[in-house]
């Protein structure tokens, strides 16, 4: 009898103990992380998934350096009129871009899937393709003219001469009856 009242003296300042101590490592558990935005800048860009999830940053907070910091000087953008292949290189990429930049007050861009594949261009597989479905959203100030495009991207990335990834070939796939965003783009353009 006295061991047991003993025993129960001392659970209520066990527990007391215990409690902090959890509470502590379970802070400082990795496997829990605080909220962080799921749009973010990676640098390096050490995969060609960060290379998207750069692209995205960029486009959202409109940052031109970012942006055109995704490709290099041998980027193509390309997309299907009419049945013919349409392309522009890196320099119209810009100039469209600061016109969207400065021009919008609102720009909300969503990039669904995680697949990738090697590219069939590529005998080594170092070129990856990246399809993504995107949604694409567009708002101007003065006239309150509101743009919008769906449809399916297809980045083609690879490395640069310091092993850094980057969009090398965009192509645009609007969904059917959709603006894509070749459309958006033109619209911008000079």
């Amino acid at each position: 009898m006295i061991i047991t009242r003993i025993r129960l003296r001392y659970y209520p300042v066990l527990l007391f103990l215990a409690v902090p101590i959890l509470v502590l490592f379970a802070c400082d558990n990795p496997a829990v992380q605080p909220y962080t935005s799921p749009i973010r800048y990676h640098f390096p860009v050490d995969s060609a998934y960060k290379a998207l999830e750069n692209l995205t940053y960029a486009y959202v907070f409109r940052d031109i350096g970012h942006y055109l910091n995704c490709f290099k000087n041998d980027f193509e953008f390309n997309y299907i009129s009419n049945g013919d292949t349409l392309t522009w290189d890196f320099d119209t990429e810009q100039e469209i871009h600061q016109s969207i930049f400065n021009q919008v007050c609102l720009l909300d861009l969503t990039l669904a899937g995680y697949e990738e594949y090697p590219w069939s261009g590529d005998t080594t597989g170092s070129t990856l393709v990246l399809p993504r479905q995107y949604d694409l959203r567009l708002s101007m100030v003065p006239d309150s003219m509101e743009y919008r495009a769906r449809g399916i991207a297809e980045f083609i990335c690879r490395r640069d001469s310091i092993g850094e990834w980057y969009v090398w070939q965009w192509w645009d796939y609007p969904d059917p009856g959709e603006e894509g965003w070749s459309d958006i783009k033109l619209l911008f353009s000079k």
